[in-house]
């Protein structure tokens, strides 16, 4: 037998309710694999923070935006889609 007959022997003879759990199960796995692919692409454009790091940027951040310096979000996702090439 195959492994693809085999793997259909075993459907055939499983439970209704567990082939339930099972297709829950493997929907979850596919959804925290594709966050990790997600995450690692994400990785590649962001440089390394240390906590001291993302404080000083809010900080940063909060005066720019107190100072009128600021940039809506669309722009911004916009910016960062043309320099990403997506």
């Amino acid at each position: 037998m195959t492994v693809l007959e085999n793997t259909i022997s075993m459907i055939k003879v499983t439970p209704k309710t567990d082939l339930l759990k099972i297709q829950k199960f493997n929907k979850e796995l596919s959804k925290r694999q594709e966050f990790e692919a997600v995450d690692e692409e994400i990785g590649r454009f962001l440089k390394p923070m240390t906590e001291e790091d993302f404080l000083q940027d809010m900080k940063t951040a909060e005066v720019q935006f107190a100072h009128g310096e600021y940039q809506e979000m669309g722009e911004a996702i916009d910016e960062i889609c043309r320099e990403l090439g997506i």
